[in-house]
């Protein structure tokens, strides 16, 4: 078996190229047969709709989710060939404010807390859309979340807020990247302006 390729700053960059295209292409899929050339509108967004188990969602969540399928089905295949072995799509990670551990769990842990029907287990869990990683998911080297506003793809999207109540209330979706996986700068990635963070 091959080892990991070393994630040096032009192997990143390719990385954050191929997952740009990636986003553009997830908003070209999802948008232009639902709506042409023109983004849906405010009002749009807010419409609610049924969404994929049935339940109903605003029309921004739904695209969102579509985006999302297309861009990471896509990420696969570009990052097969680029780092192969070496990265993760939306894997869980569990992070202990206290003692400031952050623990991988598997898919197969995954699955058998969702089995059991112990999400309490995974309260509070980070899931970014795409971790590289040495080839251990547990040792993260860069961390890429794909945002898809809307209805105004002009504007930067922001790292989420989490609400009061929720584990890491008063922070947000960035910094817990950056204490979690101890890296610089967790990239954020959104069709037409690519990388941002």
């Amino acid at each position: 078996m091959a080892a990991v390729k070393i994630l040096d700053a032009a192997l990143k960059q390719q990385v954050t190229e191929a997952l740009e295209e990636c986003a553009d292409k997830a908003r070209a899929e999802v948008i232009l047969p639902n709506f042409g050339t023109r983004s849906p509108t405010p009002r749009e967004c807010d419409e609610q709709v049924r969404g994929a188990q049935g339940r109903t969602i605003t029309r921004a969540m739904k695209l969102g989710n579509e985006m999302h399928r297309v861009a990471l089905q896509c990420a696969e295949e570009k990052l097969n060939q680029l780092r192969p072995r070496g990265f993760s799509l939306e894997p869980t990670y569990l992070y202990n404010l206290d003692s400031a551990k952050t623990t991988w769990l598997s898919p197969a842990e995954v699955a058998r807390i969702r089995q059991r029907g112990s999400l309490g287990e995974l309260k509070g869990s980070l899931v970014p859309d795409v971790v590289l990683h040495t080839g251990d998911p547990a040792q993260v080297q860069a961390v890429y979340d794909f945002k898809f506003p809307c209805a105004d793809v002009t504007r930067p999207a922001e790292w989420r807020d989490y609400p009061s109540g929720h584990s890491y209330s008063g922070s947000n979706q960035g910094a817990m990247y950056r204490k979690a996986f101890k890296v610089d700068r967790p990239v954020m990635i959104q069709p037409w302006l690519g990388a941002g963070f």
